[in-house]
């Protein structure tokens, strides 16, 4: 077992980013949607404003990052659990230079995954290839199994991004919704991905306004702009993927609106739903009729 000794790293801590994440999302960023007239909300009677910050997480599977890896010279077999089959064959077949057709693998049951064993670089497999490839050259012709640690799993990670939002709702004098603006601000997880020419549209990253810039809600002179900082952190894909931050302050901004109204939170829902969404609006009503 490799006893490592980490080197501890320098640079911006949590509270250094979410400070400049605030300030930049004082600042209209590209365009991911624009409805209607873009100063509904500055000419707002009155207005409602929030910031909600989402730190970045870790996957934290239940079983470890591992792998059983069999390197020969004209073949290669791996054991693993996967979601990724097509780049995790491919970036084995590239660390041990054969070709894909002479790699098989097997995948496993795996302790919960939630993203983290669908990373473009296949990173703890081409570990296990390079260290198969060590064995060979010292003489050692055996299959090798690698184990992270728990703490090896959580610290080189790839993470959901850390997130901040901004919205600022435009109410009339009667509290009626007239306009709302959003900017997010967090790592784009397409960008240099195989993903990026498909979901990634003039700069915007798609799953990090996703469960906005679609939201089922008819919101009058709807604004959203999204900022895709440079950080050294790497990201990744986390279950649920933008809704795991989009949703919360979706629902908790229409919360806001509903008690500024004097409605019910559930009513109030109803009404802003888009008549074409019967599915969410069945949702809704049968958690009213059962609660």
């Amino acid at each position: 077992m490799l006893d490592v000794k980490w080197e501890a790293a320098t640079g911006p801590t949590t509270a250094d980013q979410l400070k400049i994440y605030r300030e930049i999302a004082l600042q209209p960023g590209l365009p991911a949607r624009s409805d209607g007239d873009p100063a509904a909300v500055t000419a707002a009677a009155k207005r409602i404003e929030a910031v909600y910050e989402f730190p970045y997480l870790a996957h934290a599977p239940m079983e470890p990052l591992n792998a059983v890896i069999d390197l020969k010279a004209e073949a290669c077999t791996v054991w693993c659990g996967s979601q990724f089959q097509t780049i995790d064959q491919l970036s084995v077949a590239t660390a041990s230079g054969l070709k894909p057709e002479q790699v098989t693998l097997n995948t496993m049951q795996a302790g919960g995954s939630f993203g983290r064993r669908a990373n473009p670089s296949s990173d703890y497999l081409v570990e296990g290839v390079n260290i198969a490839k060590a064995m060979k050259q010292a003489g050692i012709d055996a299959p090798v199994k690698i184990i992270w640690s728990r703490e090896d799993d959580i610290r080189g990670g790839y993470y959901r991004p850390l997130f901040v939002h901004r919205v600022v709702a435009g109410l009339d004098a009667g509290n009626a919704l007239r306009g709302w603006s959003h900017t997010i601000v967090g790592q784009s997880i397409l960008k240099g991905t195989p993903f990026e020419k498909y979901l990634v549209k003039d700069g915007v990253d798609s799953s990090a306004t996703e469960g906005v810039v679609d939201t089922p809600y008819r919101l009058p002179n709807l604004q959203v702009s999204v900022h895709h900082p440079e950080v050294n952190v790497p990201v990744l894909w986390w279950r649920s993927v933008g809704h795991s931050h989009t949703a919360f302050v979706m629902e908790t901004m229409v919360d806001e609106l509903a008690r500024a109204a004097k409605q019910d939170p559930i009513a109030y829902r109803l009404a802003l739903l888009d008549p074409k969404h019967a599915r969410v609006r069945g949702v809704l009503q049968l958690v009213r009729d059962k609660s």
